[in-house]
């Protein structure tokens, strides 16, 4: 009985017992990833909503102010470590794209009506109509970063 249990019972035990730890492993190391991928995840979204908020305060004020600008940059400055560098130009875009807008805004409010007011009103509206563009296109922009089925 000795011998059964020193030459056949011990080593399955410690076979299986591997198998198990090895198991358990591998388990945890699935899980890590899924773990990680699901906090990349919320991270990415966390900054596509930054960006969605504000084209829907200028969608529907057609304006905004300086706080707000302040709050989307807050909201979208980990863009460059969390997507590639397309994300972040095309955040950097929309940054620019408002922050001319606003300026020109300033600039006009206080001239009276005539010629240089109303070139500075025109550039200000289509500044508006190209951010106004980008909230249809947000969705096909940001997709490459937040599709679950790349994840399998």
């Amino acid at each position: 009985m000795n011998e059964f249990i020193t030459l056949i019972l011990i080593p399955s035990v410690t076979g299986l017992l591997v198998a198990i730890v090895t198991w358990t492993g591998v388990q945890q190391h699935k899980l890590g990833k899924d773990k990680f991928k699901l906090d990349m995840f919320e991270k990415r979204f966390a900054v596509y909503k930054g960006v969605q908020e504000f084209l829907t305060i200028i969608l529907q004020e057609a304006k905004f102010d300086l706080n707000q600008l302040f709050e989307f940059r807050r909201k979208t400055q980990d863009s460059t470590f969390l997507f590639g560098k397309d994300i972040p130009e095309y955040i950097d875009g929309i940054d620019k794209k408002a922050l001319k807008m606003h300026s020109v805004a300033e600039e006009y409010e206080p001239l009276p009506l005539g010629p240089q007011r109303s070139d500075l009103c025109e550039e200000k509206s289509c500044l508006l109509m190209e951010l106004l563009d980008e909230l249809p296109r947000l969705k096909e922009v940001f997709a490459p970063y937040l599709r679950f089925d790349k994840w399998k």
